[in-house]
């Protein structure tokens, strides 16, 4: 995702004291967002020229350079000049693909790396837990993009960029691809028309390029020579004829950056329509790569000279439930301790307390409000009754409240 031509010209707008660029012009029907972002960088994050980057559905955000040719993996909190996880060597780090690094929705992570004669797309475990790479798709080429959907299913741009190659979400060696986009009726006319691709959860194919304000999309299972079953375009879009960048969530949500913004699109858009919300984002100075959307709708871009900025989910949603409750202690201890892990997902925004109560059938013994940063309530027996007892943990984010955690306990 090197901020090719396409995303280039999507980066006119105007300077900031900072040395930042904001967004133009917006969608007035629109919900236009301002949050600042996340934003990682230093001597120790070293993520200054970053060939290309991706964010995981956890918020693990990775940087790909190719001086050295390497990942380097950021925890989803990681903030300022934070140090990596870990650096991932990939020997074959392509500088030339307009994008060349990519997550799909179970973490696994994709990397363009070309050889002399053909290019291969690694796929490595979440994080690059394993060195080595779980499987290697072969390919001719891949010219000005490549796209992975939040199920895995690899798109590539071919060189000359004329077709669009659709491979398996399994797809190894040197496989045939599932179906190819080719022919006049599709509008994809050659590299200098700078195309981008991205792929959606239901199989739909998106593309733009630098000469239209158009984003289309492909039906899924399209292939051969047909036009586009969806096109987002006119005034209420807010689209500018300097082309957008296109990503899609999980969800199916259409992500379009351009000019310092990023507008996002329903799923069900077609035609003439607003985006749901907008977000402004600082865009670099110089040539970087431009925005990477995680599949539950957080975003990652270059910021400034040497950094970048996370953004979680524009569509927070309540957290899950809390993890692994359980209550240690014998029946007869004097004290008795509640544990418990934090949600798998937060929702998109951080945890603000927790919630623990402990009943006998309807009566309420204790209930305790916990800071965020707690795992554990301990409870004294003569607090308590003997008999058969229920505990309930709850985590809170603006969002609202989890689900409740049950666990069952006896004090005797």
């Amino acid at each position: 995702m090197r901020i090719s031509r396409l995303a280039a010209a999507a980066t006119a707008a105007v300077m900031t004291a900072g040395g930042l660029v904001l967004a133009g012009s917006l969608s007035a029907s629109a919900d236009t967002v301002d949050t600042p972002p996340r934003v990682i960088g230093g001597d120790r994050a070293k993520v200054a020229d970053a060939q290309d980057l991706a964010i995981g559905p956890d918020g693990t955000t990775y940087a790909m350079r190719t001086s050295p040719p390497s990942v380097r993996v950021f925890a989803g909190d990681a903030r300022g000049n934070a140090k990596p996880l870990r650096v991932s060597k990939v020997p074959n780090a392509s500088s030339e693909s307009e994008s060349s690094l990519a997550v799909d929705a179970a973490g696994r992570v994709y990397v363009v790396a070309p050889n002399d004669d053909y290019t291969e797309i690694e796929v490595y475990a979440p994080r690059f837990a394993k060195r080595a790479p779980l499987r290697r798709l072969i390919v001719d080429d891949v010219g000005g993009s490549m796209a992975v959907s939040p199920t895995g299913e690899v798109a590539i741009l071919k060189w000359d960029g004329d077709a669009i190659e659709v491979y398996g979400r399994n797809a190894r060696g040197r496989a045939t691809p599932i179906r190819v986009i080719k022919g006049p009726a599709t509008g994809l006319v050659g590299p200098e028309q700078g195309h981008q691709l991205a792929v959606g959860p239901d199989g739909r194919v998106w593309a733009s390029k630098i000469s239209s304000s158009a984003l289309v999309a492909f039906a899924p299972g399209a292939r051969g020579n047909v036009a586009p079953a969806v096109r987002i375009d006119g005034p209420r879009t807010g689209l500018s004829p300097r082309g957008a960048l296109p990503r899609v969530d999980a969800a199916g949500r259409v992500y379009a950056l351009q000019q310092g913004r990023v507008s996002v699109f329903a799923p069900s858009a077609n035609g003439d329509v607003a985006p749901l919300k907008v977000l402004n984002v600082p865009l670099p100075r110089t040539r970087r790569p431009g925005l990477s959307v995680g599949a539950r709708g957080d975003m990652v871009t270059s910021i400034g000279k040497r950094s970048i900025g996370v953004w979680r989910t524009l569509f927070p949603t309540r957290p899950s439930k809390v993890r692994a409750v359980r209550v240690t202690g014998k029946g007869a201890a004097a004290k008795r301790t509640v544990r418990w892990k934090k949600p798998s997902y937060d929702g998109g925004r951080a945890v603000q307390k927790y919630r623990v109560v402990i009943r006998k059938g309807s009566k309420v013994l204790r209930a305790k409000s916990l800071k965020p940063g707690r795992r554990s309530y301990t409870v004294r027996k003569s607090a308590l009754r003997r008999g058969k007892l229920t505990v309930t943990v709850r985590a809170k984010t603006a969002k609202g409240w989890s689900p409740k955690a049950v666990k069952k306990f006896r004090v005797r």
